[in-house]
C-alpha cells in the first residue's frame, strides 16, 4: 500500500496545482493542449470527413481556433481558480492601451523585416524552407477571406497569447523576479508558436509585450499591441511586405527588393521602439503617481509574495515535459512532417 501510495504523491507533486503557484507549471497545460489539438486534426482532416485542408483558411483557422483554446484559455481558465490569481491585472488608463495599439507599428516592421533577411539567409546557406506548423493560402484576396485572416489568425491567437502568457505564466513569477520573465517568457512563446521563419522577430515581439504588460498592467495592452501589428500590415503593406514562402526554392528566387525595404524598416523601428518604450513609461508613472501620490513610482503590482513561488521553482518536472514536446513538434516541423 506504501508503494502506490508514495507514486500518487509522485503524480500529484508533478500534475497537481501547485500551492503557491509556479510559472512552470503551466507550460506543461499548452503542450498538452497542443498535443491534443494536433492529434484530433490528424484524425478529422485525415478521415477525409473534410472538403477542405490544414493549408486553407477555414482549415488552418479551425486548428488555430482549436489550439487557442485547448493550450492557452483553458488552463488560464481553471488553474487560476485553483490558484487565486488575478491574471487580468489592472485598468490603468486609455493612454496606455491606446499606445500599445500604436506600438503595433514597429512590431510589424521587424516582423516583416526579420522574416525577409531571415529567411534570404537560410536559403542562402542551402537550407529549404521551413514552414510553420500552422499557415494558410488564399488564392483570392477578398474582403471576407481578409476578415477570416484576421480573426483567425491575430485576434483569437492574439487573445489566448495575452492571457496565458502575459497573464497566468506572468502572474505566477514574483514582482521581485519580474525582470527574468523578459527572458523566459519570450523564449516559451517562441516554443508554442512553432514558426520558424518568424523565430527572430517573435524573440524581438516577446520581449517588447513584456515591457507593454509591465507598463499597461494588464493583459490588453499585449493584446492590442498584436492587433496592431495586424492593422500596420494592411496600411503599410504598400511600404514594405513580408515575402511568401510558398514561391521560393532557392535564395535567388528572392527578389533582391525586399532588402531595399527590410534595413530601413529596422531602423525605424528601432527607433519607434524607443519612442513608445518612454511614452508608455510616462504613462504608467503618471497613473501610478495620481493614484499612490509621490511613491507612485516605486509601486508595480500587490505584493504576491505568498500567491507564488520564487522564480527558480518553476524550473521543474512539469515544464520540462512541456519543453520536451515541443522540441518533438520542432523536430518533426524540421524534418517537413506535417503536424
Amino acid at each position: 500500500m506504501e508503494a502506490p501510495k508514495q507514486q500518487r504523491n509522485i503524480l500529484q507533486r508533478i500534475f497537481g496545482v501547485p500551492h503557491p503557484f509556479n510559472w512552470g507549471y503551466s507550460f506543461l497545460f499548452a503542450a498538452v493542449g497542443t498535443a491534443v489539438t494536433f492529434m484530433l486534426a490528424l484524425i478529422v482532416f485525415e478521415s477525409g470527413s473534410l472538403s477542405f485542408s490544414t493549408t486553407s483558411i477555414i482549415g488552418c483557422g479551425l486548428i488555430t481556433v482549436m489550439m487557442t483554446t485547448l493550450a492557452l484559455m483553458v488552463p488560464s481558465v481553471f488553474v487560476p481558480e485553483k490558484s487565486g490569481l488575478n491574471i487580468a491585472g489592472k485598468y490603468t488608463g486609455a493612454g496606455t492601451l491606446i499606445m500599445s495599439f500604436l506600438s503595433g507599428a514597429p512590431i510589424f516592421l521587424i516582423r516583416a523585416s526579420f522574416r525577409n533577411i531571415f529567411t534570404y539567409f537560410w536559403l542562402r546557406l542551402g537550407y529549404p524552407v521551413i514552414f510553420p506548423a500552422l499557415f494558410s493560402y488564399a488564392v483570392d484576396n477578398t474582403k471576407a477571406t481578409l476578415a477570416l485572416q484576421i480573426l483567425t489568425d491575430t485576434l483569437i491567437p492574439a487573445l489566448g497569447i495575452s492571457v496565458f502568457f502575459y497573464g497566468l505564466i506572468w502572474s505566477g513569477i514574483r514582482n521581485s523576479d519580474k525582470d527574468l520573465s523578459y527572458w523566459v517568457i519570450p523564449v516559451m512563446f517562441c516554443l508554442y508558436s512553432l514558426n520558424f521563419p518568424d523565430l527572430p522577430a517573435l524573440l524581438v515581439t516577446g520581449i517588447w509585450l513584456c515591457r507593454v504588460r509591465k507598463d499597461t498592467g494588464n493583459i490588453w495592452g499585449p493584446f492590442l499591441c498584436l492587433a496592431g501589428s495586424r492593422f500596420f500590415s494592411i496600411i503599410m503593406q504598400s511600404v514594405i511586405s513580408e515575402v511568401d514562402l510558398t514561391t521560393l526554392r532557392t535564395y535567388s528566387d528572392m527578389p533582391i527588393t525586399f532588402f531595399f525595404s527590410s534595413i530601413p524598416a529596422l531602423v525605424v523601428a528601432g527607433i519607434l521602439f524607443a519612442f513608445f518604450r518612454k511614452m508608455l513609461g510616462e504613462f504608467n508613472y503618471t497613473y501610478t503617481a495620481d493614484v499612490y501620490g509621490e511613491e507612485g513610482s516605486k509601486y508595480t503590482e500587490p505584493d504576491d509574495s505568498h500567491s507564488v513561488n520564487r522564480f527558480r521553482a518553476g524550473f521543474n518536472t512539469a515544464f520540462f515535459m512541456g519543453v520536451i514536446i515541443f522540441v518533438i513538434f520542432w523536430i518533426l516541423m524540421f524534418k517537413g512532417i506535417r503536424l
